[in-house]
């Protein structure tokens, strides 16, 4: 520290005023100006790149920078600045991490889900189709799993299945106002701790017992959050898919809901996908909650064999004693259902000890009919399968609608090529080979699309204050290299993949919705 004294009177003070004193103010402003022109510190600088925001708006020319874990400035930047890392993304494009509203997966057993990563998707939501952590460990399993390397962030949901076990309910039919009230609570207590909504597996055992009174009261428990309801609808057949839109419509007086995986088996033509989205418009026009969907780019879907299955064979009720006493009933049955799902060789099992192989070759190497085969041994719990039961103009109508955001509904294990390729063939074949997206509205469907309507505030935009979730990639090497034949080929082309302003592996988070 300087210091400057003036001793007053005399010829002494006139000098020290004249001559000294201006030169230590020029001194302490010189070191001022110094500290102002300062060089910027950014941990990364991306430039050359051709950046595509998420938000649908066309490609432009700029540089991104990053520091800690959010994008700093989008832009051409006018001051100095120095950089720890610089990327030079000339001929690439430059684009928020995509979101995948629809997965499975274990963070204990596979926390690093290289086969998200890989095909760009920076976050994935858990807690699917009815399933979930319960509520009650619900706190404990976020933490627990905040500690692992995580590869991409994962944004959790409470089932309604579990929820339903959870409070004891189980598979009853029509529990009471005060059980309901309970699995209102046991919901409310995961919304509170961070949960982005509930999701249902109305296909599936527990949830194919619930009614609309119980499904409509956990909707309003979600809507006091601002929540959302992402249904695996009751059948998602075409026969049936007005009251399954119904009685999910009924949840959206209460809540946002979406549609997961949306599907029409046995639908066919642009005509019959165009009547359904006219219904989720219309539901969208006279309701204050969002309406959407998400869909994964494949024309099979994959779960387990148990849908095959009447009611009267799942839990609770005893599959033994069922196939004692009605095995002629079940032979028919599943005969019919498979025929109805374009036959036995629409059907191939991911699970040993059939993997890779379809229903038809299985029931002919043993020599038994199908059914045969499905009733006698292997049974509803006994293996899964992927089903090619999707009609090409349908399904890729539903691709084109500005609310059907882009899923996987895959997982690191699942024998289906969409757990590991579902974002990079969106690229590959929609964008790239049949120009049937624009770039730009098929990153909006795989990045802002789903963080808005899954409560996502601070991602899937590349904008300043947003989280450094960001891609670079060649457009036109993007390739979705797993297949129904070889289903765990990762994805190629994303030359980066940051996430959380980090470009090495293990910096995911978990994500909580805003309270």
């Amino acid at each position: 520290m300087v210091r400057l004294w003036i001793y007053c009177g005399g010829s002494a003070t006139q000098i020290i005023l004249k001559h000294i004193l201006p030169f230590f103010i020029l001194l302490l402003l010189g070191c001022t100006l110094s500290i102002k022109n300062a060089p910027e510190k950014f941990d990364i600088w991306i430039k050359n790149g051709t950046v595509i925001d998420g938000k649908g708006g066309p490609a432009v020319k700029a540089e991104v920078f990053i520091k800690g874990d959010l994008i700093h400035f989008v832009g051409k930047l006018n001051r100095p600045f120095v950089s720890r890392d610089t990327l030079d993304a000339k001929g690439k494009i430059v684009s928020p991490g995509f979101i995948d509203s629809h997965s499975h997966g274990d963070p204990f057993k596979s926390p690093k889900f290289i086969n998200f990563t890989s095909m760009g998707v920076t976050t994935i939501a858990l807690g699917q189709d009815g399933s979930s952590v319960s509520s009650s460990n619900f706190e404990q399993w976020l933490t627990a799993v905040d500690t692992l390397s995580l590869g991409p962030n994962i944004a959790p949901f409470i089932g309604h299945g579990t929820v339903r076990k959870q409070s004891g309910i189980g598979y009853k039919i029509g529990p009471t106002k005060n059980e309901i009230e309970i699995m209102g609570n046991l919901l409310s207590d995961g919304m509170v701790a961070g949960a982005f909504g509930m999701t249902t597996g109305l296909e599936y055992t527990p949830g194919r017992y619930a009614n609309q009174y119980e499904l409509d009261e956990l909707a309003k428990v979600v809507g006091k959050y601002d929540g959302l309801i992402m249904s695996h609808m009751r059948t998602e057949n075409d026969l049936t898919m007005e009251s399954d839109l119904a009685e999910l419509f009924s949840q959206g007086d209460y809540a946002n809901i979406q549609i997961s995986h949306m599907k029409v088996v046995h639908g066919k033509g642009i005509k019959r996908a165009e009547e359904i989205l006219a219904l989720l418009d219309q539901k969208r026009a006279e309701s204050s909650f969002n309406v959407s969907a998400d869909m994964y780019p494949y024309l099979a879907s994959y779960t387990t064999i148990g849908i095959l299955f009447p009611k009267y064979a799942l839990a609770p009720n005893d599959y033994e004693k069922v196939q004692d006493n009605r095995r002629e009933d079940l032979l028919e049955f599943v005969k019919e259902k498979v025929n109805l799902r374009n036959g036995p060789e629409a059907t191939l099992f991911g699970t040993s000890p059939y993997k890779g192989k379809t229903l038809k070759q299985v029931a002919t190497e043993i020599g038994i009919p199908f059914e045969e085969l499905l009733v006698d041994h292997i049974g509803p719990t006994g293996a899964s399968a992927a089903y090619f039961t999707m009609d090409h103009d349908l399904q890729f109508r539903f691709l084109k609608d500005p609310y059907v955001m882009v899923s996987s509904d895959g997982s690191p294990t699942m024998y289906h090529p969409r757990g590991y390729g579902a974002f990079a063939k969106v690229i590959e074949q929609f964008v790239v080979k049949d120009s049937f997206l624009s770039l730009e509205e098929a990153i909006r469907k795989m990045t802002s699309l789903p963080a808005k309507m899954m409560g996502i505030k601070d991602r899937g935009v590349l904008r300043t204050g947003y989280k450094a979730d960001v891609l670079i990639f060649n457009l036109k090497k993007v390739k979705a290299n797993a297949t129904f034949d070889s289903p765990h080929e990762l994805a190629s082309g994303f030359e980066y993949v940051i996430i959380n302003g980090k470009m090495k592996k293990g910096y995911g988070q978990v994500l909580l919705r805003d309270k």
